[in-house]
């Protein structure tokens, strides 16, 4: 990934001329924006870890769950409302029915965790697809000694055009000139868009296999 240093290299003169501060300022938030845009491949890791408790906790680096599996099998992920919903299930036990992820939004500590329904043997580990948290950036040419323990000197963003277009996006928004902003920020987005769609090729990103599961047509006609 780009480093802090490699970018003021290429971009501070454009985006703030002797300014570090300024730079680093822009560069967190253009690549906090990216992060939070899309879905794209540079976005989200897969984690697995044993849920404590019937309880699976992402760590503070991970914001949320895309996709899940308990051992080799894929499971229901459903949000925070559900337990919540006039008409609905109401509060689900841990360990009853069958297997899905219940989110519970934030933990006292700031940490997503979600409540895993059905039966949990000792030996299971949930695998999930998840996406980053914003990362903190900082430049190792400014002082500061209050730093956190995961702050660090690479961008999530990959691309370098993409974090330049936003980074003029942000100046122009800030400077309330909307349409150079917006046009900007929409050539960052759909220079990633294309990108990620011929880096895919030919790769289907879903495929129906259960006969009746959720996405497939009920059967109209025999005909």
């Amino acid at each position: 990934m780009p480093t802090v240093t490699f970018l003021k290299e290429k971009l501070q003169a454009q985006i703030s001329p002797g300014n570090d501060v300024e730079f680093l300022r822009i560069l967190t938030e253009a690549d906090m924006r990216l992060l939070e845009y899309g879905r794209w491949r540079w976005t989200r890791t897969v984690y697995s870890s044993a849920p404590l408790d019937g309880i699976f906790t992402l760590p503070s680096n991970y914001s949320s769950i895309l996709g899940a599996r308990i051992g080799k099998d894929p499971i229901d992920i459903r949000a925070e409302e559900f337990e919540f919903v006039p008409g609905g299930v109401g509060e689900v036990d841990l360990g009853v029915g069958s297997s899905r992820l219940i989110d519970q939004g934030l933990n006292d500590d700031g940490l997503r965790h979600y409540k895993i329904t059905g039966h949990l043997d000792d030996t299971d580990v949930v695998t999930a697809m998840v996406m980053y948290s914003p990362a903190t950036l900082y430049d190792p040419d400014i002082a500061d000694s209050a730093l956190p323990d995961d702050a660090t000197t690479n961008t999530l963003c990959p691309d370098v055009t993409a974090l330049k277009l936003m980074m003029f996006g942000i100046l122009y928004e800030e400077a309330s000139d909307l349409g150079n902003a917006r046009s900007y920020i929409f050539d960052a987005l759909r220079g990633l868009d294309n990108k990620e769609q011929n880096q895919r090729g030919n790769a289907r990103q879903s495929v129906n296999i259960r006969p009746n599961g959720v996405g497939v047509s009920r059967i109209r006609s025999f005909r």
